[in-house]
């Protein structure tokens, strides 16, 4: 120990530190001074504009800046002052220690400021929503739909086959007396859901119907004549088919604002993603837990 007390290097270092620790105790009221300095620059502007504004465009910031009156700058300044000052009054009460909802708010803000990143990239082109557009087609897919009206006897009291009996009489009288969409309601039995459907997905026949009479009555062709029976869930039914229509995938002229908007959202994500996955790349992550 005697021997680093007598190393030159050693002494000129402790005297050192004693001379700028008595140089801080000295000057001591300038330094708290400092302390409760706010500096404000062009530079700290832009930046707290940029930040408030959620776009990071320095041209356009300065441009700004540069054009507020001498009113608005010092509000602009205020408006700093006061978040710094509360900010370093937070610190120095080391709020910000194991603060899990500070915590997440800071992770929510650097998250939120990720997206500033996609005012900097290209506006999307015509070419960018023809590519989207043909890797994303099977997204704007439209489902089947049909219209018709029913005539419906139930299975429920008596046996299928007698149900289908009395279906196919009814069906006779229908096309025989030529009864309209309208009339419908006057003939059959009541059934649980509706009596018409106009322009419903095929999803909607089946869950009320039952897949069975889903497919027929999409094969069915539209014909001005009532046609069946039908079997369905519970029972058979008369159909009068007045449209139906077939899947199909509009064309990017049809949607082309639903389609550069959903283009948008994913570029933004993926900028937003990349921006995020930089930061992190920064970081070498260790998992020091019991391994398995």
């Amino acid at each position: 120990m005697k021997k680093i007390f007598r190393e030159p290097l050693f002494q000129f270092l402790l005297i050192a530190l004693l001379l700028l620790g008595g140089e801080r105790l000295i000057n001591a009221d300038d330094y708290a001074d400092q302390q409760y300095q706010i500096v404000v620059d062009d530079q700290v502007l832009l930046q707290f504009m940029q930040l408030q504004a959620k776009t990071f465009k320095p041209e356009q910031a300065m441009a700004a800046l540069k054009a507020l009156s001498a009113e608005d700058r010092q509000r602009l300044v205020d408006d700093y002052a006061r978040n710094e000052a509360l900010f370093r009054e937070a610190m120095a009460l080391n709020l910000d220690k194991n603060d899990q909802v500070i915590r997440r708010r800071l992770i929510q803000k650097m998250d939120y400021l990720a997206q500033g990143f996609y005012d900097e990239v290209a506006p999307l082109t015509e070419a960018d929503l023809q590519t989207y557009y043909k890797e994303h087609r099977q997204d704007y897919k439209k489902p089947a739909s049909t219209t018709f009206t029913h005539v419906f006897i139930s299975s429920e009291k008596r046996s299928v086959e007698d149900a289908k009996n009395l279906a196919v009489e009814l069906h006779s009288q229908l096309i025989a007396e030529q009864v309209a969409f309208e009339n419908a309601p006057g003939y059959g039995e009541r059934f649980l859901y509706h009596r018409n459907y106009v322009n419903r997905d095929d999803d909607e026949i089946g869950s009320h119907f039952g897949d069975s009479f889903q497919q027929q009555l999409f094969a069915y062709q539209v014909f001005d004549q009532w046609q069946g029976p039908v079997q369905s869930n519970y029972g058979w039914h008369l159909v009068l088919l007045v449209k139906n229509t077939p899947a199909y995938i509009p064309e990017l002229a049809e949607i082309a604002s639903t389609v550069f908007a959903d283009a948008q959202r994913q570029r933004q994500q993926d900028i937003k993603r990349k921006t995020i996955d930089g930061l992190i790349s920064k970081y070498n992550v260790s998992d020091q837990g019991q391994q398995q």
